[in-house]
């Protein structure tokens, strides 16, 4: 707006001036309302805005400090409290789980509790957080949540639990093809990559078969990542996706996450193949889990670092040879992880969602048909990436759990231990 024409406009009309204040005072405000920092972080969520961009955590710890936290873990594991269930009721078979692999950003993992703060029907879920990383600013941060019910349980094979030998890094592990042993088996490996394969399996396996409510569940889980940012229709929009997929029961998996693009449909749904970069925001039912533990061998022998693209090539041995999948046209899930800090990110997102038409009455689903019939886009099976050769990954990848679930009631002296030979 030009305030210059503006003025002149109002003195040639002879418009009063305090009609011409309120006037400007109106423009303002609506002006200003949209601007990103108004709506980006309402006063009820502020509290959860504990770090700048520059926070770091970490440190080494010692042997006796290590072995400290290894049992701290392995009890808290065995409690899995889930908190705030006084307030909110205990989780049902029907309750959404929303899961968050949570590591070492606790910048970015701020701005992804705000954004999940200001979902409609959130606490009607419950969020599990997966930690690869203990530390105690980061279980602050998480167990000062009070919007809905909250689960932490811990990976217990990381490499800060074992910082000197498998599942960490080991000295004798082949990190580099300089050494000709290596170079000449093609087994290289790096512990950094293996564990995030291995902590979203041992995740998976730890809400589906093993979690206090898995045993008469049926929800849905949603899978996200420390850097990703949510819109607050995301639960919104998984009722529509589960009412609109009982029409079309072959779906396997439901996507809310894809990569971002300008005039989309908010209330569009694809059916396709699934495939990355879907694998934002994935979600599906213990009966897609059935069929991915049918086929656990394909998952954890394929040699891809990547647990999405394992998880593509083991969704090739479903019977259409790929999972059916509905997915958001304009996605709910968006990722920070491009942006230089969490606050840059919500800042560009916001940005871009001023005119987004959010909450939807209606969705329609659609899928792409030819005059021979239906078209299904499917992404060639790319080869391994690598990474992912060594038996002692392919033993644990098999039996993630063999160690971390335990009887509460059962005698310490007879709890064991994996052990990994080298």
């Amino acid at each position: 707006m030009n305030l210059k024409r503006v003025l002149h406009k109002a003195r040639s009309k002879n418009i009063p001036f305090y009609i011409l204040v309120l006037f400007l005072f109106y423009i303002a405000l609506k002006h200003f309302s949209r601007r990103p920092s108004a709506g980006l972080v309402p006063e009820n969520l502020r509290q959860y805005l504990r770090f700048n961009e520059k926070h770091t955590i970490g440190g080494e710890l010692t042997d006796s400090e290590v072995d400290r936290l290894r049992v701290q873990v392995e009890i808290l594991n065995t409690e899995r409290r889930v908190y705030n269930e006084k307030r909110f009721g205990r989780v049902l078979p029907e309750t959404t789980t929303i899961v968050v692999q949570a590591h070492r950003d606790v910048e970015r993992l701020q701005y992804l509790i705000v954004s999940l703060g200001q979902v409609r029907y959130i606490e009607d879920a419950v969020l599990v957080f997966s930690h690869s990383y203990y530390h105690p600013e980061i279980n602050s941060l998480v167990r000062n949540i009070t919007f809905c019910k909250v689960l932490q349980v811990f990976f217990p094979y990381s490499l800060q639990l074992h910082p000197h030998q498998f599942p960490g890094a080991d000295p004798n592990d082949c990190s580099n093809s300089s050494n000709a042993l290596c170079g000449k088996l093609n087994n290289e490996r790096n512990a950094r990559d293996a564990e995030r394969k291995q902590h979203w399996w041992w995740t998976a396996n730890l809400i589906f078969e093993h979690a206090s409510w898995s045993y008469t569940y049926r929800g849905m889980v949603i899978f996200l990542e420390e850097d990703n940012y949510v819109l607050p229709d995301l639960l919104h929009m998984l009722k529509y996706a589960q009412r609109s997929v009982t029409f079309i029961p072959q779906v396997d998996v439901i996507s809310f996450g894809r990569t971002y693009a300008k005039d989309l449909d908010y209330n569009l749904l694809t059916i396709e193949a699934w495939r990355p970069p879907y694998d934002k925001g994935l979600s599906f039912n213990k009966t897609t889990w059935r069929k991915i533990v049918s086929w656990l061998s394909v998952f954890c022998m394929h040699d891809d670092i990547s647990w999405s693209y394992s998880l593509l090539h083991l969704f090739s041995r479903f019977p259409k040879g790929y999972a059916e999948m509905a997915a958001c046209m304009a996605p709910r899930v968006l990722s920070t992880g491009m942006f230089p800090s969490g606050k840059k990110a919500v800042e560009v997102i916001w940005k871009r969602l001023e005119y987004s038409k959010l909450y939807p009455e209606s969705v329609s689903a659609v899928m792409l048909f030819s005059q021979h019939g239906r078209v299904v886009r499917k992404t060639r099976l790319p080869p391994g990436s690598g990474g992912w050769n060594d038996l002692r990954d392919h033993l644990l990848c098999l039996d993630p759990l063999m160690s971390t679930i335990t009887d509460p009631t059962e005698d310490e002296s007879t709890t064991t231990s994996p052990v990994f030979v080298t």
